[in-house]
């Protein structure tokens, strides 16, 4: 008797909850000069501080002398100051080995985490001898930006990214539709583009009914996937917006689908010299985030499922995240 074939594995199970890249994890203006936060990428600690000279840091989140967790310390200078036995503690490449005799007071070298701060938005990569260029940088000194967030949605961060090149959701959800067939790149820094075309339908409220004016029925945007992240440009009749739509999961990949967490964040901007730039910068962020709220009401508790899929946008963004590198993690978050 011949065995029954198994099903093949669903394309979703080829994503990395983790993967290797940058996450945004906070917006700039919510860390002040002598400001500390703490979090997790994968269950791996870490704190990030501004220090006195306005510079972002990050490090590993425990203090080398007796292992205190450095939310409690303060910044010093450049430096963060331990809370317990106030180790003057210096983000380094090479942190102070484990068996070297260390004194209360002492100065360390903790291990330092690639960070960056751009488009108002603040940038965290795991401990790398050579991460990868920040994406979406290049935009910065090109666009002025507002940003919203973080909002924290019951979703699974890749039914969010998966939404954002989800074209058959367009009409149901977003009252348009996809004129001609999108073109998709893979781009030099490993970063996926599409670029299409919708048309705004008449039914879609208030909303639509602007972007309709503006846009004499027809929008010609690009999303480019960089990891967890989205960059969305438009153009809106005779107006451009780039919006920077980032996520940061909550949780390890064990944790079922339709019980995850992930932090939102946005950024919107647009060209530097437009006319009436802070008007039209208020419109862009809210009709952005007026979109955004849809998706993120659609996606809540949902597991995702992608076997038998033919949208032409979640096939080619499940085999782009397909190709990423997990990153390493540890097996239990930190307390929150």
């Amino acid at each position: 008797m011949t065995a029954p074939l198994s099903a093949p594995p669903d394309p979703a199970e080829q994503w990395k909850h983790w993967p290797h890249c940058w996450y945004v994890v906070a917006g700039s203006n919510h860390i002040r000069c002598g400001g500390v936060i703490n979090g997790h990428l994968g269950g791996r600690p870490w704190v990030l501080y501004r220090g006195e000279d306005g510079v972002l840091r990050a490090t590993d989140a425990f203090c080398p002398h007796m292992g205190a967790h450095l939310q409690h310390s303060r910044v010093a200078g450049n430096d963060l100051l331990c809370g317990l036995h106030a180790c003057r503690i210096t983000p380094e490449a090479e942190p102070t080995p484990a068996n070297t005799s260390i004194q209360a007071g002492c100065r360390l070298a903790a291990r330092s985490w690639p960070c960056r701060e751009y488009c108002g938005l603040v940038w965290l990569h795991p401990p790398a001898e050579q991460p990868p260029p920040p994406p979406f940088a290049e935009a910065e000194a090109a666009h002025h930006w507002q940003t919203a967030g973080p909002e924290r949605i019951a979703a699974d961060w890749r039914a969010m990214i998966c939404n954002g090149y989800d074209l058959g959701h367009m009409v149901a959800v977003h009252q348009r539709e996809v004129v001609g067939e999108p073109v998709f790149d893979t781009l030099p820094d490993h970063t996926l583009k599409m670029t299409y075309r919708t048309r705004v339908l008449p039914r879609g409220g208030l909303s639509s009914w602007l972007m309709q004016k503006l846009s004499g029925g027809c929008i010609d945007l690009i999303h480019t996937c960089a990891g967890t992240a989205i960059r969305v440009e438009s153009r809106v009749g005779p107006f451009r917006t780039t919006g920077i739509f980032a996520l940061y999961p909550q949780d390890l990949p064990d944790t079922p689908p339709e019980a995850r967490q992930t932090l939102a964040f946005a950024a919107v901007g647009i060209p530097r010299g437009a006319r009436f730039g802070r008007m039209q910068l208020w419109l862009a962020r809210s009709l952005y985030l007026a979109f955004l709220k849809k998706d993120f009401v659609v996606v809540e508790r949902m597991r995702l499922k992608l076997a038998g899929i033919t949208d032409p946008g979640v096939c080619a963004i499940s085999a782009y995240q397909a190709t990423l590198a997990a990153m390493e993690t540890e097996t239990e978050p930190p307390p929150s």
